[in-house]
């Protein structure tokens, strides 16, 4: 399980710890609740097992959970923001990543956050 693809690249705990966790799961839900989300993990694992078809999913970090709604509700708006701010970065790729931290940092934008936990 820890080989699917990953919207996000970090690969918490959880994910190494899916295929325990699907031991104490029914073999069929009809919805599937991840309280502690985090890069959803466990609604991966149960989506691409066909145990769950509707998710809900909450996590404390608020630009964490815009970021998945966005990239399920807007994939291709997500996909072109973070390409064009990936190409943005020419040849100082540290002082534009401070850069994305600072403006992040004050409004919070899930989509400079994808910068962020991809670099």
């Amino acid at each position: 399980m820890a080989n699917l693809p990953h919207f996000i690249q970090y690969q918490g705990s959880k994910r190494n710890l899916t295929k325990h966790i699907l031991q104490f799961l029914p073999k069929k839900i009809n919805r599937l609740v991840e309280p502690f989300a985090g890069t959803a993990a466990i609604s991966v694992v149960t989506s691409a097992n066909h145990i769950a078809q509707t998710f809900w999913l909450n996590d404390l970090n608020k630009p964490l959970i815009e970021l998945l709604e966005l990239a399920i509700e807007t994939p291709n708006e997500i996909a072109d923001f973070y390409s064009e701010l990936w190409n943005e970065q020419n040849a100082d790729s540290l002082a534009h990543y401070f850069e994305i931290r600072s403006i992040f940092n004050k409004t919070n934008d899930p989509k400079l956050f994808l910068y962020l936990l991809a670099r």
